[in-house]
């Protein structure tokens, strides 16, 4: 690609975009469209931001005349010149003194490397069957991968994170606590107020992560978690309905059991009595009388 091309990227993009189908293949290159251009811009900002280390604040030149001079040998004279023309203004100074001293307060740094945060998530959904959360970002990505120096302070709090994460994790495979990964992100790092998405990576806000502004994001919890409570009231009470139906079939059946019982018992009593009935007849009209069929029947009864 031509500097003159990487100097006007927002004025080509198109151009850029069929640059990468022609050297990559997607499946569906519209939907990709988004993720791949602001990629490409990262890449835009972090190369030019390279050439402003090694040819614009080096500590040796002192004039703007100076580092005119200090052209990279890949560029024009009139390229170098508008770099450096935007890098002397006012304007970019005060915006770049801003953002370093928003850097400066960064207290998560992650330990990325050069792997982006696309790629990141991807390999966690291979991992996780196809599940990935904040918190699985968040743990991958302040997880210390090598020996390399680093803040000191910034490595203990991205561990104190990590730990306390892992800790409500396992607490929640245990049936300690049913929290979701959101509600323990919140509980670890706070809630999501402005701006964009934590721990997830560049691109994505919090209005897109959950659909709603952030202005708006606790009355949605509150809906969330009434409507959660709501969901287990109602299945506490098709449970308790569905026990009493099966203690009324239970008791019905032992009552029927019993009837039948009663019926059987009374069935035998009545015969045994109508034998009687008939000896007794028979011995009045000057037959003989035996009890010892119906004595023997009683005492089986």
């Amino acid at each position: 690609m031509s500097m003159r091309i990487f100097l006007n990227y927002w004025s080509i993009n198109k151009l850029i975009f069929c640059y990468f189908q022609e050297k990559c293949s997607f499946d569906d290159p519209e939907y990709r469209r988004e993720s791949v251009m602001k990629h490409a811009q990262r890449l835009f900002r972090d190369a030019r931001s390279k050439l402003k280390r090694k040819y614009f604040n080096d500590t040796r030149l002192k004039t703007k005349e100076e580092r005119l001079k200090n052209k990279p040998s890949e560029m024009t004279k009139i390229e170098w010149k508008f770099l450096v023309d935007h890098w002397s203004d006012e304007k970019f100074k005060e915006k770049s003194k801003k953002a370093s001293e928003s850097r400066a307060h960064q207290k998560m740094p992650h330990y990325n490397g050069t792997k982006s945060f696309a790629r990141l998530r991807q390999e966690i959904r291979q991992k996780n069957e196809g599940k990935c959360s904040r918190v699985d970002v968040l743990v991958a990505s302040r997880t210390r991968k090598s020996k390399k120096a680093v803040n000191v302070l910034a490595l203990e709090k991205n561990t104190l994170v990590v730990d306390e994460i892992k800790k409500l994790k396992e607490q929640r495979d245990q049936g300690l606590n049913d929290k979701t990964d959101e509600q323990i992100f919140q509980d670890v790092l706070g809630k999501d107020t402005h701006g964009y998405l934590r721990a997830y990576g560049p691109g994505k806000s919090i209005t897109q992560h959950f659909k709603v502004k952030p202005s708006r994001l606790d009355l949605s919890q509150e809906l969330i978690e009434v409507k959660k409570k709501a969901d287990q009231l109602i299945e506490e009470a098709r449970k308790d309905a569905e026990n009493a139906r099966m203690e009324a079939e239970k008791a019905k059946k032992e009552a029927e059991a019993i009837r039948n019982d009663v019926d059987k018992k009374i069935e035998q009593n009545n015969a045994i009595w109508e034998k009687k009935f008939h000896q007794l007849m028979n011995f009045i009209k000057g037959g003989t009388y035996s009890n010892d069929d119906v004595s023997g029947n009683e005492s089986s009864s």
